[in-house]
């Protein structure tokens, strides 16, 4: 089968209307199509991809075993430096190698043939092809070539574990590329679950300037919580809103306490009098542990029926009880019980439980108890950020002048 007829054939059974014509694979539209021409290399290629004595693809993991090599997807942490390579290789002493760089012909003709491609196809390709003004177009158009890390194995046969060992030898390089190249790439990892697709709201079309003024320096830590790739991380930031008012709301606390101590007309500076104003000093101290702390702020720019309503209709857009449905996270059991005097409470203790696991990595807690970065972990914080986010604004807007 020839490369345009294999590109036909898949893009028909995607519902897409095309035929070949000559060595051309024409696309119907007004006033004339589109047309897709091929470049022999991918030509050459093809022939290869179709020749090849053993090739499996796992798409659910985005990884081909190619006769005596093995690639996987990769995915960089940040922007590649100004004057890194397009590609890395690195060699051990038996001969074997590792290549990190865009995509192999053979790695992007098996995600085309694969039923991750449909979605893809949706997504990026089908609406470009056709509300284009060009009307030639070319196979990089259609066919999608990540970042991937491939292990070459020096030989004609293939050795036992050649995925084991594959998987570790790329681990390592990718390792050393981060210390000595400071480009920072892990293997990709398929996330079961995207909460952030159901958090997100659509963009408001009205674009007036807002009346308040916020403060820079929470807006700062809000401004890199959305930015964030890390769940982690972004979960830190949100978090930093709240802690940013800890001390302010207790000692404001404090102040309405001593007032009505201190502003009462029958008030005396006598022993009993000032043991009283000792007492509500010391007890505030002994009040002020984080938890304490947060649910303060809590209290005071967040109404509960809000927080409440918000927490309904989230579960609703899921489809399940995320949060109000008892569950163990980071080796506690949680709920949050909407009702009065218990949504906000129950949120900030859950909140700085999770806080507490994302930064206590001391090898004294259980591997459960605390979160590992790049790990499953970032898939259970991710879970709560919605929750924290929507905290974090109304603490903003309402610290707003």
């Amino acid at each position: 089968m020839t490369l345009e007829l294999h590109i036909c054939n898949r893009l028909n059974a995607l519902g897409v209307d095309c035929s070949v014509v000559g060595d051309e694979v024409h696309f119907p539209r007004d006033p004339k199509p589109v047309k897709l021409r091929f470049e022999e290399e991918w030509r050459d290629a093809f022939r290869d991809y179709k020749r090849a004595r053993s090739l499996t693809y796992d798409h659910e993991l985005r990884t081909m075993v190619y006769n005596n090599s093995v690639e996987v997807m990769v995915s960089r942490l940040s922007p590649a430096p100004i004057l890194a390579p397009e590609q890395y290789t690195l060699n051990d002493r038996q001969g074997n190698s590792v290549n990190v760089g865009t995509a192999s012909f053979a790695f992007a003709f098996s995600f085309f043939d694969s039923q991750e491609y449909e979605d893809f196809f949706n997504r990026r390709v089908k609406k470009r092809l056709y509300e284009t003004n060009l009307f030639i177009r070319r196979l990089p158009n259609f066919i999608w070539m990540p970042n991937t890390a491939t292990y070459n194995h020096k030989g004609r046969k293939t050795p036992v574990g050649l995925k084991e060992k594959a998987i570790s030898a790329i681990r390592n390089s990718l390792f050393k590329i981060a210390v000595e190249q400071h480009d920072s790439m892990v293997l990709w990892k398929p996330n079961t679950r995207r909460i952030k697709s159901i958090y997100i709201e659509t963009p408001i079309e009205e674009q007036s300037i807002p009346f308040a003024t916020y403060d820079e320096n929470v807006v700062s830590y809000y401004k890199v919580a959305k930015a964030s790739p890390f769940s982690s991380q972004s979960f830190l930031a949100y978090y930093h809103v709240l802690e940013y008012y800890f001390l302010r709301v207790s000692e404001l606390l404090l102040h309405d306490r001593l007032s009505s101590l201190l502003n009462s007309t029958g008030f005396r500076a006598n022993r009993e009098a000032l043991d009283k104003v000792i007492s509500a000093v010391r007890g505030q101290d002994a009040r002020s542990d984080e938890t304490e702390m947060l649910r303060n702020v809590l209290d005071r720019f967040v109404q509960e029926d809000d927080l409440i309503e918000y927490i309904k209709k989230f579960e609703d857009a899921c489809g399940e009880k995320i949060y109000t449905k008892r569950r163990k996270v980071f080796g506690e059991e949680f709920q949050i019980n909407l009702t009065k005097d218990h949504a906000l409470a129950n949120s900030a203790k859950l909140l700085k439980h999770i806080r507490n696991a994302i930064v206590h990595s001391s090898d004294r807690y259980k591997r459960e108890d605390c979160h590992i970065p790049l790990s499953e972990s970032e898939n259970v914080i991710e879970e709560f950020i919605p929750l924290l986010r929507f905290l974090a604004e109304r603490v903003i807007f309402g610290t707003a002048t």
